[in-house]
């Protein structure tokens, strides 16, 4: 049996000079110019029975919001579809260089600022119009699994955490000279080519940051993954090209530290050169894939929401994350130090004065220096109340989050989803783990050998981890990563055992795949802000 797909893309880029761009955080980040069209892909599946919707967009993450505008329209145009939360996903590549503001959850708006409509419509539009003409042009395939190991003097992945990712036990111990053997070095892939032996579909997953171009840019521009789909297009007439992002958290393309700015940068000081080299390694590497393991061409999806905030930990923010990383820094070393010894201070007070309400939480954060408790909205101890009272602050980020609560548009809490998405595609031998968030090697290892060992029955021999899928949750590593508290930890909002909620959500769609009942209650639907309260933070 040949599986029907469809295909199509849509360019999805809005140019708003001066609008914020998601990624870094930084307020110089903003949109001047165009460097580069921005897509989002589409991928239609059909078999007899079924239908399997793949969007895969050149932005930083997807969200929520998205998702479910996406799903909307769908419904209402194709009600006859049967197009759900299970079989529709909806996946980013992760360029920083993006304009952002299309998350309805605010902690993200603040550098944009805000929420974006004409952001968020053009995105939506665009990809409901790719869907639609996918739909209207297919063609029968067969599908074809392969891999290919990227050489060792390949200089395309370094691990930036080095001394977190080490600490795992069943970590080898490398130097810092050795950091692009922390990563994972292999491509997989899966091949759609029609009976007369033309490739309409090729896809791939390679974990790698989209940071090639750095935060000292104002240039809209798809980074290294971009590059490596359009010279994949562009060698391949006819074929689409889908750079997805696999387990790419603790993994840059930057690996020589620059004097001059004070970043780590790649290859070349001109940082589009260093973009352009680094995508077309990963699309030379790419076309080395043999495709040489057929795929049965049945296909089923589950999906599952996930109260992370109440079977884990309610998130919070760490001054790790405040700190940056050596290629994305945030706030001056200093002012870190003091925002860390503030942090303490205030669990020793919030532990002495309210031990019923902290102490779990802070049990469950661990090691982790509070920056911002989403449970009150209080940033580094002080209340959301007091932080409308005060006068302008200089410091960017800490000024952004007063004007927005100043103008009581940040009453509901959480600014970050607690309850996250979950989605498990399994096509033939083949299954694939769509992670909303970045999962740093060691995690996704951790999570491959779970589900490959779950799914053994059935005949799986490939896992395939898709991360930034449908929502975004910040980051996912592992306790002893965690236990470092590099910018990765900082930012892994749901405390120490985040890594341990995410195999427990997979573990909910292994079990739906075989058949078994759960006595797990999961949420029906996702969190939703008061419709006059997202006005307000609206542009």
């Amino acid at each position: 049996m040949n599986l029907e797909i469809g295909l199509s893309r849509r360019d999805i880029t809005c140019f708003i000079p001066g609008i914020g761009m998601m990624g870094y955080g930084q307020h110089h980040n903003t949109v001047q110019e165009i460097a580069t069209p921005l897509w989002a892909r589409v991928l239609f599946i059909r078999n007899h029975s079924s239908k399997f919707i793949i969007v895969h967009l050149e932005q930083a993450f997807v969200t929520l919001a998205i998702k479910e505008e996406v799903l909307n329209r769908i419904t209402t145009l194709f009600p006859d579809w049967g197009i759900g939360l299970d079989n529709l996903v909806i996946t980013a590549q992760h360029t920083h260089s993006a304009p952002g503001g299309y998350s309805h959850y605010p902690f993200y708006n603040f550098t944009i600022p805000g929420f974006q409509k004409k952001i968020f419509e053009k995105i939506v539009t665009s990809i409901i119009d790719a869907i639609t003409e996918a739909s209207q042009r297919t063609e029968l395939t067969k599908v074809s699994w392969g891999r290919t190991t990227i050489a060792d003097d390949k200089e395309v992945a370094f691990n930036r955490s080095i001394s977190a990712h080490a600490l795992n036990p069943e970590a080898k111990h490398r130097t810092i000279a050795e950091k692009h053997l922390a990563v994972e070095r292999t491509i997989e892939g899966l091949s759609f080519v029609t009976q007369k032996g033309k490739c309409l579909a090729f896809l791939n997953w390679f974990g790698v940051h989209c940071t090639s171009v750095s935060s000292f840019n104002n240039r809209i521009h798809h980074d290294n993954k971009g590059i490596a789909a359009e010279l994949y297009e562009k060698n391949h007439p006819g074929t689409m090209a889908f750079f997805f992002q696999a387990s790419a958290g603790d993994v840059s393309p930057n690996f020589i530290w620059d004097k001059k700015t004070n970043l780590m940068r790649g290859k070349f000081k001109d940082q589009y050169e260093s973009t352009e080299f680094n995508g077309e390694i990963q699309f030379r590497e790419a076309e080395k894939i043999v495709f040489l393991k057929p795929i049965r061409q049945e296909f089923k999806f589950f999906h599952t929401f996930f109260n992370m905030a109440l079977e884990v930990c309610p998130p919070a923010h760490g001054v790790a994350f405040f700190r940056g990383t050596d290629e994305g820094p945030g706030v001056p070393k200093q002012l870190g130090d003091v925002v860390s010894i503030i942090s303490r201070i205030v669990k020793k007070y919030n532990l002495f004065h309210k031990p019923e309400f902290y102490k779990d939480f802070y049990e469950a954060q661990g090691n982790k220096d509070i920056l911002l408790d989403h449970r009150t909205g209080s940033f580094i101890g002080i209340p959301l109340k007091v932080w409308k009272t005060l006068p302008p602050l200089p410091e960017p980020s800490l000024e952004a989050l007063r004007k927005t609560a100043k103008a009581n548009s940040l009453e509901t809490l959480p600014w970050v989803p607690p309850i996250l998405p979950f989605q498990l595609l399994i096509m033939g031998e083949i299954a694939i783990a769509f992670v909303p968030g970045e999962i740093t090697v060691m995690s996704g290892r951790r999570l491959k050998k779970q589900i490959l060992s779950d799914l053994l029955s059935l005949g799986i021999t490939e896992v395939i981890i898709s991360s930034y899928a449908n929502a975004f949750m910040g980051y996912i590593v592992t306790p002893e990563e965690y236990d470092k508290q590099c910018y990765e930890g900082g930012h892994t909002i749901y405390g120490r055992n985040t890594l341990t909620g995410v195999l427990k959500a997979f573990s909910l769609l292994t079990n739906k795949a075989l058949g078994k009942e759960s006595s797990y209650q999961a949420p029906l639907d996702w969190f939703h802000f008061p419709p006059n309260e997202l006005d307000k933070r609206s542009l």
